[in-house]
Parts: C-alpha cells; structure tokens; sequence
C-alpha cells in the first residue's frame, strides 16, 4: 500500500542560526514513504555535519540574500507597486499566486535562520543574515523578473549546496527544488515557454531557457495551457532526468545508510511506476500525454538507482506484485494522485541526500529531488515550502 513512515532521524548543524534546522521540514512534516505493505528498510543512521564551517556560513548567507530579495521584490509586486513607485501590472493568476509565495519565501527563510517578520513586506534584521542589495530587490519589476529571479535563486542554492555537509546540502538542495516550483508556476502563469531542466550537476551552466520569462509578451506554453481545477500542466521538460551512472560508480563503496536510504526511494519509483498508469487513465487530453512521459521518467529513475545499487554491490529492493492506492475516478482526484506520489518521492530524495556520503549518490539523489518537488507543484498548482 502507499503508507507513510517517519524521515530519516538527523543531528542538528552546530550553528546557532540553525537550531530551527531539526524540527522545522520544508516538506512540513514527517517524510513518507512511497513503498509496498512490506517495509523496505529502516530509517537512515544520524549523521552529523562536517566541520566545514565557513563554507557552510558562506553558502547559507548566499541562500538568505537571494530568498530576502526575491521575496522583497514579491512583496512590492504584491503590494501593486514596483521599483519608482509605478503601478504594478498582475494577471488574476498571478495576484492569486503571490501571497501563496510570499508564505513560501517567509518559511524558507525561517529553515534558513534568518525569519522574516510578521509583515512580508518588512524582512527582520538579523545580524546574521545579509539584506539584499537594492540592486537585487529592484531586479523584480514585474511578474517577468520575478520568475527570472526565483530561477537563478534555484540555479545559485544547486550550485552552493555541492559540497556542504549532509544536513546544509539537504536544507539548499531543498531551498533550491522550491524555487525552481515557484518559478514553473509563475511562468505557466505568465504562459511562457518551459523553463526546462534544472540539474544540479549542471547548475554553473544554463540549464534551460529563462528567456520566456524576460519578455513582456511571453510566449504561449510548450505544453498544454493551465486547468482552473487541477493547476498547470507538469512540464516533462521540467523533469530532473537522471544522468547515466559513470564509469567512477564502479569504485562507489556504500555506507549502509546509503544503501538504505536509496533503496526507500528505489522502492518509492517502483510505487511511483505503479500509481502513474491509474493518472494517465483518468487525466484528461494533454496532461494525459504529460503524464505518460512522466510515467517512463519514473521507468528511468528506477532503472538508475538500481544500478547504482549493483554497481556498488548492494541489493536492489524488488516491486511489490500489487501496491493498495484508491483508484482516482475523476481528473483532479488523479492530479492529486499524481501530486502525493511526487511529494512523497521528494522526501524520500531529501532523505538520501542527508545520507549521502559519496558525491554521485547526492547528485543524483537531488536530481530527483528537484523534478519531484517541481511536478509536485505543476500538478497541484501550489508552491511548495
């Protein structure tokens, strides 16, 4: 059945601005687990974080100085002035979708240590996290911007989080997926052309095509337009596809909390190929083919992590015959089907980067993680925190 199970048990980081880190989740809540009525394994060992740092200090300032500007620059917009005092120009859909960010942006500024205060438009002054420069905050002059913005945030926390100790590579990782969200929302909002891949082994380069988003007439959407009932239609574009496993993968040597926390996501895609079939037989039109891709992107996520798996000697975790799931009977039950599949396959990716040991099992493990969390929200049409 699809059931649910507590996360991986983490230690807190060491630094003071971190001491929400253990109990707030950008998930919110408890991860669950996608797997069949047999467990697929216990949860991971606590991890503790490395003692690098001023890396991590530098990294992290970096993360709260790009969601304090984006978010100010949604505050304006919101508010229905920009930068020079003009009148802001907003779609209903777009009205509708920024105070839904503006909490986003406030919660991951919270997991970041740097909360804003009560009103959104007022970040708090924390000595210990940067105020965007005015150049940055004034970047958002239009809806536009704002998606630009809320990509190159992505692109950047990809970028800073190699390398971090688990916990802090988790928390920007995840920061990052939710931006990369807000900004497929925004645009699909604004009818733009698809954004694209986002990959973090690729984040120092340009990782799809944000040119949609800096027009003022944007273009019409690679796929098909937006439901009022189901949200924007997921973008196959807009997918993590994994990378085939290198030659390197050869040496990889697994802990056992690697190995455990890969297999739960290893069983959540084989839940996920499960479920997918019963979406696409109750989705309508062109989600219907968006669903189907999706469906063979679970196929070659699976087939990755399993190889991964016997590559360094490790058991991959078998399909159950049957998994229990209620069968949606109209479009927006599957949506919401489809969008707790990938909500709970991107805590099972968080789970694996905070395991992670070896650089190929967290780069992969957050590439999946993005495409989740950016499926999760094109399905339901909510950003996700």
């Amino acid at each position: 059945m699809l059931s649910s199970k507590s996360g991986t048990s983490l230690v807190r980081p060491r630094r003071r601005a971190f001491l929400a880190l253990g109990t707030l989740s950008l998930a919110g809540g408890a991860t669950t687990v996608l797997t069949g009525c047999s467990s697929s394994g216990s949860n991971g060992s606590a991890l503790t974080p490395a003692a690098s740092t001023q890396l991590e200090e530098a990294a992290v300032n970096r993360a709260v100085e790009l969601v304090r500007a984006v978010h100010t620059g949604a505050s304006a917009l919101a508010s229905g002035t920009v930068p020079g005092g003009a009148a802001a120009r907003l779609s209903g859909a777009v009205a509708k979708l920024l105070p839904a960010l503006l909490k986003v942006h406030a919660t991951q500024l919270s997991a970041l240590g740097a909360p804003v205060s009560t009103s959104p438009a007022t970040p708090s002054t924390s000595s210990e996290s940067p105020t965007p420069s005015t150049e940055d905050a004034d970047a958002v002059t239009s809806p536009a911007t704002l998606v630009t913005a809320e990509w190159e945030a992505a692109r950047t926390l990809l970028r800073d989080a190699a390398g971090l100790s688990p916990e802090f590579a988790r928390l920007l990782y995840r920061t990052a997926a939710s931006c990369a969200a807000a900004a497929d929302l925004l645009n699909s909002a604004l009818k733009g052309k698809s954004l694209g891949a986002l990959k973090p082994a690729e984040s120092t380069e340009a990782a799809g095509s944000a040119e949609a988003a800096e027009s003022t007439e944007p273009a019409a959407p690679a796929t098909a337009p937006p439901t009022t009932t189901t949200g924007p239609t997921p973008s196959a574009t807009g997918t993590a596809t994994p990378t085939t496993t290198s030659s390197s993968s050869a040496a990889l040597t697994l802990v056992p909390a690697e190995t455990t926390a890969l297999n739960r996501l290893l069983a959540g895609e084989h839940a996920a190929y499960y479920a997918y079939p019963l979406v696409i037989a109750h989705i309508d039109g062109p989600r219907e083919e968006v669903a189907t891709t999706v469906w063979q992107t679970h196929r070659q996520q699976r087939d990755e992590l399993e190889r991964m798996l016997l590559t360094a000697g490790a058991d991959p975790v078998e399909a159950n015959a049957a998994y229990e799931v209620e069968t949606p009977t109209t479009k927006g039950q599957a949506a919401t089907l489809a969008t707790t599949v990938e909500e709970r396959l991107a805590g099972l990716a968080a789970d694996a980067v905070a395991a992670a040991t070896h650089t190929e099992v967290q780069s992969l493990a957050a590439d999946l993680l993005v495409g989740s969390v950016r499926r999760q929200a094109a399905w339901s049409g909510e950003p996700v925190a």
